[in-house]
């Protein structure tokens, strides 16, 4: 069972900055978790709920943008601001190109951190809501027969039932048969709730 805290997650090999980004975000109820090292932490990583990693960009072995490399090839969701104490444009540019939620330079405001921090766990708490969502709709979209599925998915690009039968070479009395049968399934009542759950 996931803690209701939300975690922060900071990767530094300075403990002076690990030990200065817990100060600065101590008020912010959140539980706060240390690595001085990104094996260390990649090792060890559940995704959860509610939570954002604040990784330095350059360290040795496995830096800021490999860790994000590691966690996008997992499926992960988790919100990441990249700090570095060198003016790198480039590396930033890639970074947020590639779904970074920010990324600051070193030395860092602590209430900037503050606010970027808590608008990272707004983002993930969001972003775990709708893969829960996606999951609901593909379990109702799982209940479907072959044959349903593919009648649904003719509604939804706007085909009529005499141009489904048609095209299936069934009758339109079976067409409406397997309609019925299918919004009952996924629980819609309308032409437009369907689409949206395809969406």
């Amino acid at each position: 069972m996931h803690t209701l805290r939300p975690i922060v997650y900071i990767i530094d090999d300075d403990d002076i900055v690990l030990w200065m980004f817990r100060e600065f975000l101590q008020g912010i109820g959140a539980e706060i978790r240390t690595y001085s090292s990104a094996r260390a932490f990649l090792d060890g990583y559940q995704p959860g709920p509610h939570e954002c990693l604040i990784c330095d960009l350059r360290m040795p072995e496995i830096g800021g943008l490999e860790v994000q490399r590691l966690l996008l090839e997992k499926g992960s969701r988790l919100p990441i601001i990249l700090v570095s104490g060198y003016p790198e444009v480039h590396s930033a540019v890639e970074a947020i190109k590639k779904g970074a939620f920010d990324f600051l330079e070193k030395p860092v405001n602590g209430g900037l951190l503050v606010e970027k921090v808590q608008s990272a766990l707004v983002r993930s708490r969001q972003m775990y809501a709708e893969f829960l969502e996606k999951q609901a709709r593909e379990a109702r979209l799982a209940l479907l027969t072959p044959k349903e599925r593919q009648i649904a998915e003719m509604v939804v690009e706007g085909k009529t039932s005499p141009r489904i039968a048609e095209a299936l070479d069934i009758s339109v009395r079976t067409v409406e048969n397997h309609r019925a049968r299918l919004m009952e399934k996924l629980h819609v009542e309308s032409t437009v709730e369907l689409v949206k759950l395809f969406l």
